[in-house]
């Protein structure tokens, strides 16, 4: 990242040369309008070759000499896709001004990114949010609807057969869709027991099971990592015994059972318990740099294109979501419980 961007100021320093050269002495001349991205897919890092000047104050953010920088979600091939191209069209129509974008390799580049004021606003995960916003980098100011929801909850989950032998009780009724005990209660049955995890990542099948467990002052046996929340179900679908793990957590999400491809899954295995839904699907976040008036202009533009049908599509296409809402920092604040709850640091938890 750092040669590309040294490479991109290079080119923005020569167009701030050029327009000294060029401005009159007596009145500046009107602002140029935003160019539109380009049509198709563009390779590399940017869309247009640019990068993020030395900060002038004489420079307003969101002129092509200053423009504002859209960190995507992370991608290795660095591709702008037609369809984020066609947001941030609409982006530049809505606000008149000028938006590029840039695809980071991770997430910890994203941080980074917000960090050294070189991007304007970024689209990050939860945890990503959390942490920049932990060092006083950022703001959420939108999160995503998902299929009409804008949290996701955990679920514990156990091979039947460890319930039919009495190993294990489930607290959690599928015809009402409701707990029928507390966290303390439900899930004082897995002191001892050995987990499965889904990843070491994971806010709804690690890290918010794990800050339930802590919080009831549960121990439980090392888990074991199986990579992926329906690995996780086919793991607790083939054993039985409980040889491998006892009890698994995953996103409390029926197509993950669906994603088996196992016909009798739901019959084989049971919920135990399900938590509120606390964490929330990926958003759009603002640098701590820039102004209250563009913040505002950016989040009436994103909220004005999920309104209509033709940005609500680019949005779903882009991002695979169903709309945008403003929240504040304050949503996020049970999943920053939870991390806390569970004693991870957040700086383990991006990637």
């Amino acid at each position: 990242m750092r040669g590309a961007l040294v490479l991109l100021f290079a080119l923005i320093f020569s167009l701030l040369l050029t327009a000294c050269d060029a401005a009159p002495t007596s009145s500046p001349e009107p602002l140029p309008s935003p160019p539109p991205p380009a049509s198709s897919p563009t390779p590399g890092r940017l869309a247009v070759p640019t990068a993020v000047p030395t900060p002038q104050a004489q420079i307003p953010f969101g002129v092509p000499e200053r423009p504002i920088l859209f960190a995507l979600p992370p991608a290795q091939d660095g591709i702008v896709s037609e369809p984020v191209q066609q947001v941030l069209l609409h982006l530049s129509h809505l606000t008149a001004l000028t938006i590029l974008p840039y695809v980071p390799t991770s997430y910890h580049e994203t941080v980074d990114g917000l960090t050294q004021g070189l991007f304007h606003l970024a689209w990050v995960s939860p945890l990503a949010y959390l942490l920049a916003h932990q060092q006083g980098q950022a703001d959420i100011a939108l999160t995503s609807i998902v299929l009409g929801r804008e949290r996701r909850a955990s679920q514990f989950l156990v091979n039947r057969a460890l319930v039919q032998n009495r190993t294990f009780t489930l607290y959690y009724d599928p015809l009402t869709a409701a707990n029928l005990a507390d966290s303390t209660t439900a899930l004082a049955q897995f002191a001892g027991a050995r987990p499965c995890w889904p990843d070491p990542y994971s806010p709804t099948g690690y890290i918010v099971p794990l800050g339930l467990l802590h919080q009831n002052n549960i121990q439980t046996k090392p888990g074991a990592f199986l990579q992926g929340h329906t690995t996780v179900v086919k793991a607790l679908y083939q054993d039985v015994e409980g040889l491998l793990c006892q009890f698994g957590a995953t996103v409390a999400d029926e197509r993950i059972f669906l994603a088996t491809e196992l016909p009798d899954v739901a019959q084989r295995v049971a919920i135990v318990w399900m938590s509120d839904p606390i964490v929330p699907f990926d958003g759009i976040a603002y640098a701590a740099a820039l102004p209250d008036e563009l913040r505002a202009r950016l989040t009436a533009a994103f909220l004005s294109m999920a309104q209509t049908e033709e940005g609500l599509s680019a949005l779903r296409q882009a991002f695979q979501i169903d709309g945008l809402k403003p929240v504040d920092d304050t949503f996020y604040w049970p999943l920053r419980a939870a991390v806390d709850q569970a004693d991870l640091s957040l700086d383990t938890l991006i990637r």
